[in-house]
């Protein structure tokens, strides 16, 4: 009892956009789409009966076939944000390429890679402090962002190894894959843990008050797409949209710093946790440097 999907059961492209116990409320919010949005509506009677609209933007298409005009984009940032914005793509583009040899297919869209937003992940992170929590906040900046139509975690990984191994070139993040069957693959156990709480505090940060809502109808569980439960008795949710922003930014920043220490220790770098981190200018240079 008290359960909802937050991805539609039968298309998991489609996700939770608003809830509504009056038909009449949910035809007018339908109404109110543009073009661009596919819908499909689910009622639920828990404590009450309501209504949940599942929306998906329309289009799509295979990832590494989005066009955008990169040299446009870098020529707004300044000479470090481009410098790393255009390593973060190539890092991007080998997971999507690896993604598709081992799926044998490619990695589809529901949205524009957002180039211009890159380089606030970039000013918004704290370059302070040990190069274990440089890198967390690193990662959650690029997840919280959300600029790549998909492999965000994934991306931010990789983009965590990469940070690290610009102050010790022996770094390498312990196996955060293991192959499920000759031809997919899926996180360690241990990893899995972090990923999936990443994925329940953004959805979380993003939409507090309509699940608050919820669980007005008596909704208590949440399940995300790969069977990922969000209790709602476990987060405050009785917050404006912009209190729940800040606080669960800094909640996803914690879990991320917690992650690559624990990383490092897995790896067998525990030093790392003591290394002063790179400043976005070292990290740039030492970029410039690679190339």
């Amino acid at each position: 009892m008290g359960h909802v999907y937050y991805h539609h059961p039968g298309d998991k492209q489609f996700s939770l956009d608003f809830v509504h116990p009056d038909p009449d409320e949910i035809v007018s919010q339908i109404v109110g789409y543009g073009d661009d949005v596919a819908v499909k509506v689910q009622k639920y009677d828990i404590d009450e009966a309501f209504y949940v609209i599942y929306t998906s933007r329309v289009g799509g298409g295979p990832v590494q076939e989005i066009d955008f005009d990169l040299n446009e984009s870098l020529s707004k940032m300044s000479a470090d944000n481009s410098t790393i914005v255009v390593r973060l793509l190539e890092i991007y583009r080998a997971l999507l390429a690896q993604n598709e040899k081992e799926e044998g297919t490619p990695v589809e869209a529901y949205k524009n890679i957002d180039v211009d937003v890159l380089p606030d992940v970039l000013d918004r992170t704290s370059w302070e402090g040990p190069a274990t929590d440089v890198a967390g906040r690193l990662a959650s900046n690029l997840i919280l962002k959300h600029a790549l139509p998909n492999a965000n975690h994934r991306t931010a990984v990789a983009l965590i190894q990469f940070y690290l191994r610009r102050l010790n070139s022996n770094f390498a993040m312990p196996e955060t894959s293991v192959e499920t069957d000759p031809e997919s693959y899926d996180w360690r156990e241990w990893v899995n843990e972090y990923i999936n709480e990443s994925k329940r505090l953004l959805t979380v940060r993003r939409k507090n008050v309509l699940f608050k809502h919820l669980v007005r109808f008596g909704v208590r569980t949440l399940e995300r797409k790969h069977a990922v439960e969000i209790d709602l008795t476990e987060y405050e949710l009785d917050m404006y949209p912009s209190e729940a922003k800040i606080v669960y930014a800094e909640k996803h920043e914690d879990l991320w710093v917690t992650f690559v220490e624990e990383a490092v220790e897995r790896a067998g770098f525990p030093e790392l946790k003591e290394t002063p981190g790179l400043s976005k200018a070292e990290f740039a240079e030492k970029i410039r440097d690679i190339d």
